[in-house]
């Protein structure tokens, strides 16, 4: 079945359908943080969720001087800025590599642990072509890092063919997150505060693609992070810098409410 993507209904709203959820009640934060990108028309950009973004009602878009906001009444759901990444990407994973990487992988346990399983984009929940299934796996050799691969399904293409640029936010957002919820030592469940995307290119439905999560810095509750989705050849797709903020166990409990 072909999801229900969001589209500009020539209102100056956007609507994230519950398709795309990260947490159950709201939005996956990379798709939502694209969503607000693209109805903004700001690239390469930077976003930082200040609510969990609500599913299936109208989100007005508003520009105001430099900052883009998408609201939901009066509260701001995402400020959006242009970006400039400065970013350094380690060197890529081959798909082989990562699907060799995914077998190892114990996605039982996986499954759980995980706090959102029915997130959009690395929910163990979710059957292939309904969510993209991109998993944490960890890499020989480099602790600091997850890969998965990923091959774009044609219900995320745009009407040109290739895949949608919040699409490439989503992909790019869990494992910068999962390497640190994940890793050695775990941080325990958090969510996405901010995220700035620049994309090289739209990846096409069926191209082998690996997905890549790394750790570069904390400070207190904020995670800091990088991604990126390389071709099968290791060519950069696109890359992301994250901010992700980690929950206080009443927090994950009670997630409905801000989190920032």
């Amino acid at each position: 079945m072909t999801p229900p993507h969001a589209q500009d209904d020539g209102s100056g709203t956007v609507t994230i359908p519950a398709h795309f959820h990260g947490p159950p009640e709201s939005g996956n934060g990379g798709y939502t943080c694209g969503l607000a990108a693209v109805a903004l028309g700001t690239a390469p950009a930077q976003v930082r969720l200040r609510i969990p973004p609500p599913l299936d009602r109208p989100l007005q878009v508003e520009q105001r001087g430099d900052l883009g906001v998408l609201l939901d009444g009066d509260d701001v759901v995402a400020e959006v800025r242009p970006a400039d990444l400065d970013l350094d990407t380690p060197s890529p994973i081959s798909f082989e590599a990562a699907t060799d990487a995914l077998g190892r992988f114990d996605v039982g346990a996986y499954a759980a642990e995980h706090a959102f399983p029915t997130c959009f984009t690395c929910g163990p929940h979710r059957a292939p072509g309904d969510g993209l299934r991109i998993f944490p796996a960890p890499v020989d050799g480099r602790p600091d890092l997850v890969v998965g691969p990923w091959v774009p399904d044609g219900s995320d293409a745009d009407d040109d063919g290739l895949i949608r640029d919040e699409i490439v936010w989503a992909a790019l957002d869990c494992q910068s997150g999962l390497v640190w919820i994940l890793g050695d030592p775990p941080t325990g469940a958090a969510v996405l505060g901010q995220l700035a995307v620049s994309i090289v290119r739209r990846p096409s439905p069926g191209e082998e693609l690996v997905v890549a999560g790394w750790r570069t810095d904390a400070d207190g509750r904020k995670c800091h992070s990088g991604s990126a989705v390389w071709t099968a050849d290791g060519d950069l797709i696109a890359k992301g810098q994250a901010i992700w903020i980690r929950l206080a166990d009443d927090q994950h409990e009670t997630f409905n409410t801000a989190t920032r």
